[in-house]
């Protein structure tokens, strides 16, 4: 079967963060991707911190795995043989480090000249947040998300989803590498993606942004449509402790939904600044709560409310549409590897994605990618004596 990206080949050194969920999704459509892991320290402060994913976890999927020592001479150059053969370099080290190990863009475009570069980082490559450490809150705070999540009122809360890492950086980086792909193709010519998680956080705030500077107001959590304003957009309790989620923005679902709860009061009264809207949050939360969440997903849901479910993790992996869709999956792969995971995102008609192995323990790769490349046995033996892989 073919997939779209089949013949593109990706070195993915970017190892935590937004790194392997861009790898995944580059791998799902059919990239050869090979993750560059080092070696695990041994002593240090990094030994014992390394994030241990199981070998077979899903965001491994589809990809191979070579470790290699690149502050080594020996494992600097299996890497400088890899690149020759590679379509898309990424990397996810602090700005500046990869030049230090030398395997930054400038050192291989001499080898490469057509190389696709991605730096993935927090704040970008360039700016006074450039050297700065962070995490995935530092990052949704600094782009107004954390300020806009949690209810009116109350402190803000943490996203239940690392989104920086997810979205902000993981999708930002397919975008602009799968852009920067299709530009080689009509030009011949690669380039340097500096992929910072802060800008994609930014434009998917675009909205609060725009309206912050065409109003001159400051709204906060509780004080938007989409942050619980009113009470056609909110989360509501049911009977059995069970949540739902309304989302009747549009007049023509909000009457549907005032009908079906026996409230066609409230209809003229959708966008109340005053008494009516706490009446109306005051009359849902009683409405709701008469119900089990099952009962009310039944008989809403249906029926043009804007109103689903608020899932537990075990109940989304079991959800018949989500299945449906391909989006929780148990595909057939050797070992424990064939329980349900998340299925390929995309859905394309002619060449689509498909998960065609379980991922690998780091370095599992590592003797049958440097064969490929012109290493002996003999040689990749003496590699490993030496330290320069794993």
């Amino acid at each position: 079967m073919v997939t779209a990206l089949d013949g593109i080949r990706v070195l993915d050194m970017a190892r935590l963060g937004p790194g392997p969920h861009c790898a995944q999704i580059l791998a799902d459509l059919g990239a050869d991707v090979i993750k560059i892991e080092e070696p695990p320290p041994t002593e240090g402060r990094r030994a014992g911190r390394v994030i241990n994913l199981p070998p077979d976890a899903a965001i491994r999927r589809n990809s191979r795995s070579v470790s290699l020592n690149l502050k080594s001479e020996e494992g600097r150059e299996a890497f400088y043989r890899l690149t020759k053969t590679a379509d898309v370099v990424m990397e996810g080290f602090r700005p500046g480090v990869v030049k230090r190990l030398g395997v930054d863009y400038d050192a291989l475009r001499e080898i490469k000249p057509d190389i696709i570069y991605a730096s993935l980082s927090g704040y970008g490559q360039t700016g006074p947040y450039s050297g700065y450490v962070g995490h995935d809150l530092n990052y949704l705070g600094l782009t107004g998300i954390v300020d806009m999540t949690g209810a009116a009122g109350g402190p803000p809360m943490i996203p239940g989803n690392t989104i920086a890492d997810n979205s902000g950086g993981g999708m930002n980086a397919v975008i602009s590498i799968l852009a920067a792909v299709v530009a080689k193709q009509r030009t011949g010519v690669g380039q340097y993606i500096d992929c910072a998680m802060v800008d994609g956080l930014l434009t998917m705030m675009f909205l609060n942004v725009d309206d912050c500077v065409t109003s001159g107001e400051v709204k906060h959590r509780g004080e938007t449509i989409t942050t619980g304003r009113y009470a056609w957009y909110s989360i509501y309790e049911t009977s059995d402790g069970k949540y739902l989620t309304v989302c009747a923005i549009e007049p023509w679902f909000f009457e549907n939904l005032c009908r079906l709860l026996g409230r066609e009061d409230f209809i003229p009264h959708q966008r109340d600044e005053g008494s009516k809207r706490d009446e109306m949050f005051g009359a849902f939360r009683e409405i709701f709560l008469t119900k089990t969440r099952d009962e009310w997903v039944s008989e809403l849901m249906p029926a043009e409310t804007c109103v689903a479910p608020v899932y537990a993790m075990d109940e989304v992996v079991r959800d018949p549409h989500l299945r449906h869709r391909g989006m929780i999956v148990e595909p057939e792969l050797p070992g424990n590897a064939s329980r349900p995971q998340v299925g390929v995102m995309v859905k394309l008609s002619e060449t689509p994605g498909r998960i065609r192995s379980a991922g690998v323990a780091p370095g599992a790769s590592t003797a049958e990618v440097l064969v490929e490349i012109g290493y002996d046995a003999a040689a990749i033996e003496a590699m490993r004596a030496a330290g320069a892989v794993g």
